[in-house]
């Protein structure tokens, strides 16, 4: 049976201490009374407040008379664009991370630190999970257009 090597050795305490920290992280914000995943993952909304059969009614709940602005609310609705950056940003860590402990082992095993530029792009292309979100930002700069 051969003896664990000192690479290997930091390797799992660097992958140990990434799990204890992001274990602790979930903690914080599971007993954290102000914050909530759900919040953050919400974007304002704005609505046209309607009668039960759907028309546009004005601040008094009256159907509108020609002229008359629809009553507007805003409430938080959940976004999907944002739920998609965030299990984006959790995959691109994952990997992050693993590319990471690769490295560290190659280079306190073998004393060379690994070419990365071919990695680069593969993380490069993991920005495409975020395209959805930075559609619908750049789609929100236009809405002062709509009629």
């Amino acid at each position: 049976m051969a003896s664990i090597s000192f690479a290997e050795i930091l390797v799992a305490l660097v992958a140990i201490a990434v799990v204890v920290s992001m274990l602790l992280f979930y903690r914080s914000l599971r007993e954290a009374d102000t914050w909530s995943l759900t919040d953050a993952l919400s974007e304002d909304v704005v609505l046209t407040k309607t009668d039960d059969q759907g028309n546009p009614v004005d601040a008094s709940g009256n159907a509108l008379l020609a002229g008359t602005p629809p009553l507007t609310v805003t409430v938080m609705k959940a976004s999907s664009s944002r739920f998609i950056a965030m299990i984006g940003t959790v995959a691109i860590l994952m990997l992050y991370v693993g590319f990471g402990l690769a490295c560290l082992y190659r280079f306190t095993n073998l004393g060379v630190i690994p070419d990365m530029s071919q990695g680069s792009n593969f993380f490069y292309s993991g920005i495409v999970l975020f395209a959805p979100y930075l559609i619908n930002k750049f789609s929100s700069v236009f809405s002062i257009f709509k009629p």
